[in-house]
């Protein structure tokens, strides 16, 4: 299986708190029982969400738990690694990686650390609900390219709404698709 993370296909599950009810995303944010994640990992992804908010200031988020930051966030590069087995090699999981940031560090670290399990989904009902919603915006990509025509001279870009149907084009009147 390549590892061309380039790949519409191949849209990361992505791990990250403080902007949504569950750190886990794929793309959107998904509610902790829709998963269909093991009570543990369901648990510790909780757990690990309800940390964060409780270690920051609510003024302006200033990192103030008892434990280190850097321990958070290697709680959270578990949770993905065990995201990744439950879901299996099908599914990619993206998550901060867990080192210190500093300026004047030599080490360059990378933006997103990626983990994908080389075996079989260990939770196969979430497994199954994560690939009904791949499929599912798989789907839907391809219906968007198929309402939106190649762009015409000049244009530089349009945006459709799904709900509605309707293309909106810059300088040219609404279509609607359908």
């Amino acid at each position: 299986m390549p590892d061309d993370l380039s790949d519409p296909d191949r849209r990361p599950v992505r791990l990250f708190v403080g902007h949504a009810e569950s750190p886990v995303w794929f793309p959107d944010p998904r509610g902790f029982e829709e998963m269909h994640l093991d009570d543990n990992l369901t648990d510790a992804l909780r757990a690990w969400d309800a940390e964060w908010y409780s270690s920051r200031r609510p003024d302006d988020f200033e990192w103030i738990g008892a434990t280190p930051e850097i321990e958070h966030l290697r709680r959270g590069v578990d949770l993905a690694y065990r995201i990744s087995r439950a879901l299996g090699s099908e599914f990619v999981v993206e998550v901060d990686p867990a080192v210190e940031r500093s300026s004047h560090d030599a080490y360059s670290a990378p933006e997103k650390l990626r983990i994908r399990s080389d075996g079989p989904a260990l939770q196969p009902a979430a497994a199954a609900q994560f690939t009904v919603w791949a499929d599912h915006e798989r789907a839907e990509r391809e219906r968007f390219q198929r309402a939106v025509p190649e762009r015409e001279s000049g244009e530089t870009w349009s945006a459709y709404a799904p709900l509605s149907g309707t293309t909106f084009r810059p300088g040219r009147p609404k279509t609607r698709g359908r």
